[in-house]
């Protein structure tokens, strides 16, 4: 049975986090029994309980490991999980967004691809979110496709990679929030890494945790900086 790291960054997650990483858990061990893994959980900035809940899991069970950043930043606690995770095989999971099946498949095609993405803009995805956030996130991820000629149809979400090979690329990446995982994947295209999607379901399990307009202002900004960066990105053709 393979060793792997999941990374799940946390942000105000009182309300879900212990259910959802105790169910997480039992399916895990009810699919993968003996399996050798750890969840790491990078609380980053949370202004409730977050931290606190978390903390008491990482003591409850051995499989948690807990890291926390000051500040509020997605592509922060990404990157710090990539560096703290124990093992190369490295999946990302949200608190309120992830799949066992996509789990044990992606182990299994980690011998023939380099990164297995859960697209959620997939035909026979199933995006249950609400109307203006699918939307949005399939006019985002479309323009990504097109300005930057990837073959993947999601950056967002669940991803499953080996350690070994992202690392040396996390700390040039740019953008430091929403858009971090999208800067690595475009990287990790130009540098020929194979890539294989798979169709997921997504069904929301609690409202968003940040202002629309905040959400929109911060968004609008990364999504222009990654944009200008095509050029540097592009760079990574040639090496």
């Amino acid at each position: 049975m393979k060793s792997f790291s999941l990374i799940i960054p946390v942000y105000n997650e009182e309300e879900i986090l212990e259910n959802q990483l105790n169910k997480l858990m039992f399916e895990i061990d009810k699919i993968l029994p003996h399996s050798d893994y750890e969840i790491v959980l990078v609380e980053n900035g949370s202004q409730d309980k977050t931290y606190h809940i978390a903390k008491k899991l990482a003591k409850q069970n051995s499989h948690v490991k807990l890291f926390h950043l000051d500040s509020p930043s997605y592509g922060q606690a990404f990157r710090e999980g990539l560096k703290q995770a124990s093992f190369d095989i490295v999946v990302q999971f949200d608190i309120d967004f992830w799949d066992t099946d996509f789990l044990v498949l992606s182990l299994l095609l980690l011998e023939r691809y380099d990164i297995i993405i859960g697209s959620k803009n997939m035909g026979t995805s199933k995006d249950k979110r609400p109307l203006a956030r699918r939307i949005i996130s399939k006019f985002i991820e479309l323009f990504l496709k097109i300005y930057f000629d990837v073959p993947f149809t999601d950056t967002h979400g669940m991803k499953a990679i080996r350690k070994k090979l992202i690392l040396p690329l996390v700390d040039q990446v740019q953008s430091q929030n929403h858009f971090f995982d999208s800067e690595l994947l475009i990287m990790c295209h130009y540098l020929r890494y194979s890539f294989k999607e798979l169709p997921v379901t997504l069904q929301e399990i609690r409202g968003t945790r940040f202002s629309f307009l905040i959400r929109a202002v911060e968004t609008i900004e990364e999504f222009r900086k990654l944009i200008g960066m095509k050029r540097l990105l592009v760079r990574y053709a040639y090496i």
